[in-house]
């Protein structure tokens, strides 16, 4: 076959490609690379559905790439509309698991960009983006003594992976788990909480507007409960990942000294308003682009500017943003403290300039 006929025949190709709507996998199969040739892609082995509103995807990750720690988080890229869309989930599988395969749980939350796609979309074969882990919680190489974990709705995850990692290594410490969820039937994997509590894991579901659980709670975080399910949490290590609510409920049963030892998760980030006065002017030391903030985050001051800084959640989760300040003042928008260590390194999209800032963007 002749040059000239191989380039008619690719060009060919080429153009039926782009005029035939497709997925993505589609695109790439085209030009004859292959999904294994990818390192920065998940792809999804099975799909279920096994609670109303939850999605439990399990997904071969690439070789080479690693399941996070024990609580820790993959940050997932899932294209809707032609707009890469980054969501963070925590695999539910113990350390021990080799088959390159971690098994996640997307909530389905109305008006949701990514977990209404992937409950409509999911399906074998679909490819996700893959980030560098993230996260705010992981079970430490030194597993504690005792450990406390309490969660609720979506902060099974990670729980669920640190309690299977625990209960695989067969932990010779005490290990409990209170879980929150409106109604018992709201929560996936049973199968795998009946598991661990085979496995020696004090497991107590507590349902916050239904039945109480067969050591008879119910209802909302008390001191109760937690002297109920651990009467040794005080010398434990303590997780948490779960709503506003719980989290204050916690820090009630605990008293604010021992709350500030938790080690906690956070769904979102929960800020405040740049009080006025702050602001200054911002020097993008990498780009060499000064401008001025006049109450903004350092994330939305650099959009500003015409900057496009690496970034994920918006919301002070992942820390993909997370950028050294050489000099000046910055705020932390979810605690209000103001910082002024030169050399630090902060969340930008959570952090806003107390007058002028040097910072590596």
């Amino acid at each position: 076959m002749t040059a000239p006929t191989i380039n008619r025949l690719f060009s060919r190709r080429i153009t039926r490609t782009l005029l035939t709507p497709h997925p993505v996998e589609h695109y790439i199969r085209s030009l004859g690379v292959t999904w294994s040739d990818d390192s920065t892609g998940a792809t999804v082995v099975s799909v279920d559905r096994p609670v109303p509103d939850v999605t439990v995807l399990t997904l071969r990750l690439p070789a080479g790439v690693d399941r996070p720690a024990p609580g820790a988080a993959l940050q997932i890229g899932v294209v809707v509309n032609g707009v890469i869309h980054r969501r963070h989930y925590s695999p539910v599988d113990p350390a021990s698991r080799e088959d390159r395969l971690a098994t996640i749980a997307v909530r389905r939350h109305p008006g949701g960009v990514v977990s209404e796609h992937l409950w409509a979309e999911a399906a074998p074969g679909m490819r996700l983006l893959l980030g560098d882990p993230v996260g705010e919680i992981a079970l430490p190489e030194e597993r504690p003594a005792d450990v406390l974990l309490v969660s609720g709705g979506s902060g099974i995850t990670p729980m669920l992976s640190i309690a299977s990692t625990l209960a695989a290594e067969r932990h010779p410490g005490r290990v409990a788990w209170l879980h929150y969820a409106r109604r018992a039937g709201d929560v996936p994997f049973a199968d795998r909480i009946e598991e661990l509590s085979r496995a020696g894991v004090d497991v107590q579901v507590v349902e916050t507007a239904g039945e109480a659980s067969p050591a008879g709670l119910s209802g909302h975080l008390t001191p109760g409960h937690l002297e109920s399910v651990a009467p040794w949490h005080a010398d434990a290590t303590v997780f948490l990942c779960g709503p506003e609510g719980l989290a204050e409920g916690l820090r009630e049963a605990l008293g604010a000294d021992r709350y500030s030892d938790v080690l906690r998760e956070r769904f979102s980030a929960t800020t405040g308003p740049v009080p006025e006065g702050d602001g200054g002017t911002v020097t993008h030391l990498l780009s060499g682009v000064s401008a001025p903030n006049a109450g903004t985050t350092l994330l939305e001051g650099a959009e500003a500017a015409g900057l496009r800084p690496k970034h994920g959640c918006r919301m002070g989760i992942c820390h993909t943003c997370t950028a050294v300040r050489v000099s000046g003042a910055t705020r932390d928008l979810r605690t209000g403290v103001v910082d002024t260590e030169p050399g630090c390194h902060v969340q930008i999209c959570v952090s806003a300039p107390v007058g002028d800032v040097e910072i590596e963007l």
